[in-house]
């Protein structure tokens, strides 16, 4: 039998059975007369594929904010073995390490106090002396050559296996070593015997590669973000390419995977006595804002063969959850809509985004999807949950942000000064 837990006067999705600690309070009930009821939370103590939709302005992202700070309280709290990674496409998550004070008394409404909370920024060079003069955390986005694939150097280039150029790629990084920057890919291929036109068109993406300046034999080791303490923002803001964006963030995704999974093995070794060392399996929140462009429909992207085939069909044991955010639910790959167990839905008026959520009513809802949403009004903040665990949807109202929101629209109005 399922059904929605009730404890403390607080309602509990993603649970068919008790609760433990690992919760996020995420808000209270809303009522259509905008009165507001119980408070809300999520059960995360299992993984979670949690899809966050709805038009520009209503919340989408300030929910994914609040989701993360609420991670973050649970890693504080008592659940250190949370790993938090957050692919910032537009770089507005930066502002988790500022109080809200705008909405101080909103705050105070709930019960509520402004908070700060620790980062560790990974970004292109240009950004690092912004993050510098805030007093956050920054490191710079290096990765290294020798570790990406070569189907992930084919998306990054976006070249065909069959392009002379993809040929002689292939043909360089299976004869170098292990460990090899882009400069040992040019000279093998400067030093093979090819023809002079493919030798030059081969030097051009090569230098285009060292223009992006992420590339170094000296990059980092995907495993230390899985250590870190702080929430990791990877922001792909200072990226202008967007198959360089989305192939970023298919690599880490890919080699997190890697990671997790090779965790897990020997962490069961240790579970039925082969080994001494037991491994430390991290629970895994990845967080991907402006998901349609990483794993968009139609489009064989790295970010569906990482993301697809291995998180949402592969993730659950190696205990590996996503919060995906979107404001065209109908321009991201539609597997993924089937695989989400907890549904954020805010206004949606485009027909084609109502209709892509629509064709995944589940069952137990006793009305449209479309009917469901006009329930939710105009009020920013205002979400439509479906929870697949439970079986059950609600109408309820994001609580305000303890830290500052990042990704509001300017104003051309503002107050004039005295």
């Amino acid at each position: 039998m399922f059904f929605m837990i009730i404890m403390r006067d607080q309602y509990i999705l993603g649970k068919i059975r008790e609760p433990g600690d690992a919760i996020l309070d995420i808000g209270r009930f809303y009522a259509l007369d905008s009165s507001l009821g119980s408070n809300i939370a999520i059960d995360i103590s299992k993984p979670h594929i949690i899809l966050i939709s709805g038009k520009r302005g209503y919340g989408k992202s300030y929910t994914m904010g609040v989701l993360i700070e609420e991670l973050s309280n649970l890693k504080q709290k008592i659940y250190g073995n949370i790993s938090i990674i957050i692919i910032d496409t537009l770089g507005i998550f930066w502002t988790l390490a500022i109080p809200n004070n705008r909405e101080e008394k909103l705050l105070e409404s709930w019960g509520l106090k402004t908070k700060t909370f620790n980062l560790t920024i990974y970004t292109s060079q240009k950004n690092i002396p912004f993050y510098k003069f805030l007093g956050i955390n920054v490191k710079p986005l290096i990765l290294k050559p020798s570790q990406f694939s070569i189907d992930q150097w084919y998306h990054i280039f976006d070249i065909k296996p069959t392009d002379p150029f993809g040929m002689i790629l292939t043909k360089a990084i299976l004869n170098l070593d292990s460990d090899f920057d882009l400069s040992d890919i040019e000279e093998w291929i400067q030093n093979s015997e090819i023809d002079e036109y493919t030798k030059g068109v081969a030097e051009n993406f090569i230098s285009l590669a060292e223009s992006w300046n992420i590339f170094s034999k000296n990059g980092l080791e995907i495993n230390d973000l899985l250590r870190e303490d702080n929430i990791v923002i990877i922001d792909l803001s200072g990226i202008s390419d967007n198959n360089l964006k989305t192939g970023v963030a298919g690599f880490i995704g890919d080699k997190i995977f890697d990671i997790q999974v090779e965790k897990r093995k020997q962490y069961e070794l240790y579970q039925i006595g082969r080994i001494d060392d037991k491994s430390d399996v991290s629970l895994v929140w990845f967080a991907i804002d402006e998901a349609q462009l990483f794993i968009p429909r139609n489009e064989n992207k790295l970010g569906r063969r990482v993301f697809i085939e291995k998180w949402l069909r592969q993730g659950r044991q190696p205990g590996l959850s996503m919060i995906l955010a979107t404001q065209h639910p109908s321009l991201i790959d539609q597997e993924v809509l089937s695989h989400c167990d907890i549904i954020l839905c805010h206004r949606l008026t485009s027909q084609n985004d109502i209709d892509s959520l629509s064709k995944l009513r589940p069952t137990y809802m006793t009305e449209e999807i479309k009917d469901s949403m006009k329930k939710i009004g105009i009020e920013r903040g205002v979400t439509l949950v479906i929870d697949d665990i439970s079986e059950s949807t609600h109408i309820i109202k994001i609580r305000p942000r303890y830290s500052w929101h990042g990704g509001g629209e300017p104003s051309i109005i503002t107050k004039k000064e005295r």
